[in-house]
Parts: C-alpha cells; structure tokens; sequence
C-alpha cells in the first residue's frame, strides 16, 4: 500500500528566519484509544493519513496489520500501520480509521506533548470548526456567520478553487502550515522577488525553497491580500499548493454540503 498523500504532509512544518517568517497556528484535539487518553493530537487537514507515535502505540499495544510505503522527498520507508476502531475524539466514536505508526518529533516543535497527528481520514463523517488563533478544534454543527466555500476531495483532502490573476488554482485545506505552498510559481506572482526559506520535512530533513508573498487571491466573493508562501515543487499531485487554516479567524466544516465557512 503506497501513502502518495503523506507527500504532501512533508511541507507542512515551515520555519523561516526571514521577513516573510508567520507565527504557527495550530489546532490540536484530545483524542482517546479506547480507555487510555486524552491523548494531544495535532489537527491536519493537509494530510490524508493519520499517524500516532510508535512509542505510543507500544504502549498502548497495537499490533502492525499491514505496512505501507511512505514517501516524502528525501526517502522511501515502508512503516507499520493499523485500523483502529476505538478512537474518540470528545464525546465521538470516530469510524474504523487507518493509523500510521510514525515519528512525529517535528509536530513536537509546536506542542512538547504531541503523541500523533489527526488527519483527513479522521475528519469525514462529522461537522467541525477549526479556530487558529485559539488553537481550538470544535465538533460542531453551528454555522458561523462567514464567506461560504464549496470544497470537494483531491488526493482525499478538502481543496477549493481560488482565483489569482488569471488563474484558477486548486488549493488543499491545511491545517499543518503556516506558510501557504505553492507547487508552481503562479503567473501573478512571477515578477516577486523571493528570499530564500528553510523548510523541515516530516522525516526530519532540511530544505531550502524560495518564498515570496503572493498575489491577492479571492474565495467566493472573499478577498485574501498576500500570504507568505513558499515554492516547492510537487510531481504527481493534482493541486496546485497548500492553503493554511491559520489565515482564517474560523473555518467550520460542513461534510454534508461540501462547504467551508471561512471567517477573517
């Protein structure tokens, strides 16, 4: 079994030393396995898969049922993994979700006490609402007064269409990121200077990549000005870039309807 997905999640985690460097806001949820927990896990719509620390699944004694390949840009790796039943997220039994026994020291960077990363597979038969500023993840079904934004599923994640310039570009929602990604450099943005931006992949690995602000972008009928965003080239994928959860207030979920309610 081959997590194309997790390709994705390497980008994630963006730290930069320059002007253009944005403070994470991440989400983070307490999460049970059966009666042990709460556990501290971070939110991450941009990734497919869920993934729990291996100390932590020892612990708990879950045993590997299959294997998969993991790929990001630095590696190949098969890593163990299993179908859980008995996660709780709140009050919620959350449906049979696949779970990857895999690192996760560099979420550990926004929260010391991180054990795994909640991923899009997590996240689909519920609505819910993401508030970055307060780090608050929220099983709701309470609409905010917000820009509504239909979404629909690419690589299994939610994306949506944003217009820059003259382009339509297809974006995935995520939470993981502070930085918008984009897999190409959009023609909007092709007269801006970039500085150079380390960014640190899920497997631990260093990369140099160029960032720049981006061009003004609209959702429906609302208007982004600039984000920082940082160029990494992506192969294989069929979005055109990452857009971060933290450049909203509030962002509430509506699975039914396939539509995002987005608050500035």
């Amino acid at each position: 079994m081959l997590i194309a997905a997790l390709l994705l999640l390497t980008t994630s985690f963006v730290h930069s030393d320059s002007q253009l460097s944005a403070k994470p806001s991440p989400v983070f949820a307490d999460v049970y396995i059966g009666s042990a927990g709460p556990y501290r896990f971070l939110i991450d719509t941009g990734a497919a898969t869920t993934l729990i620390d291996p100390r932590l699944a020892t612990k708990l004694h879950l045993e590997p049922e299959f294997r998969v390949e993991l790929i990001t840009q630095q590696s190949r790796q098969f890593i163990p993994g299993t179908n859980l039943t008995n996660l709780r997220l709140g009050g919620r039994t959350l449906p049979a979700t696949e779970v990857v026994f895999e690192d996760v020291s560099e979420a550990r960077l926004m929260d010391a006490s991180v054990k795994g990363i909640l991923g899009r597979n997590a996240l689909t038969s519920f609505d819910f609402t993401l508030s970055p500023p307060s780090g608050r993840f929220e099983d709701t079904e309470e609409r905010p007064v917000g820009e509504v934004v239909p979404y629909f599923e690419v690589e299994g994640r939610m994306a949506v269409k944003a217009r820059m310039g003259e382009e339509t570009l297809t974006l995935i929602l995520d939470s993981g990121s502070n930085h918008m990604v984009l897999f190409r450099l959009p023609a909007a943005m092709a007269k801006v200077r970039p500085v150079a931006t380390t960014i640190t992949t899920i497997d631990g690995a260093r990369n140099t990549v160029p960032t720049c602000w981006s061009a003004e972008m609209t959702l429906g009928d609302l208007r982004i000005s600039t984000l920082p965003a940082a160029i990494v080239q992506a192969n294989g994928t069929q979005a055109e870039g990452l857009l971060p959860v933290s450049a909203f207030k509030k962002i509430h979920v509506d699975q039914a309807r396939h539509e995002l309610i987005l608050v500035r």
